[in-house]
């Protein structure tokens, strides 16, 4: 596992974007899709690791769509290769670690149009397209971690006005 990955579980921190974390994306969905059961399985890079240019947590954000018939065989997969179960949470989320406590890799599994992996792929687009929303992001998670000392707890929530305001922009202008 690349050590350009990883933060200790409960912390925040960004670091400058990293071209390296698309091989690192790449050769993720090789190791997960040599383990997985047959059956069509979309996977894709979210998150702020996806952005070029980006600041982000160094941790990778995986999104994965299978239907819920698939979800149990590929859940089993996942934890066989070091994933852990975390239940629940933006799709059913998974977490890999390394030495015990380093979080490396973050993958949702979403069953097919579930809306929050469509919006997760739409900002992530945005993002991509648009240099002035990145660095306002960019700023905005900096501003953040700021003001909770780096803190975990809340951090997800803090950005989403930012995130739902951005998305609700790019609603009209596709209207």
């Amino acid at each position: 596992m690349s050590e350009a990955l990883g933060l200790r579980q409960g912390t925040l921190d960004l670091v400058p974007h990293d071209p390296f974390w698309a091989a690192l994306f790449a050769a993720e969905v090789a190791a997960i899709r040599a383990v997985l059961p047959p059956g069509r399985v979309a996977i894709d890079h979210i998150g702020s690791t996806a952005v070029p240019g980006l600041a982000a947590k160094p941790i990778l954000d995986i999104g994965m769509l299978a239907s819920p018939i698939q979800q149990e065989a590929i859940a089993a997969a996942l934890v066989g290769i070091g994933y852990i179960d975390r239940g629940e949470r933006s799709g059913r989320l998974f977490i890999r670690l390394r030495d015990g406590d380093i979080r490396t890799h973050n993958l949702h599994l979403y069953a097919p149009n579930d809306p929050a992996f469509a919006r997760q792929i739409a900002f992530r687009d945005m993002l991509r397209a648009d240099a002035g929303l990145r660095d306002a992001y960019a700023d905005l998670k900096r501003q953040i971690i700021r003001d909770t000392d780096g803190r975990r707890a809340g951090y997800a929530e803090a950005k989403g006005p930012f995130i739902e305001a951005a998305l609700s922009l790019r609603s009209r202008d596709d209207d």
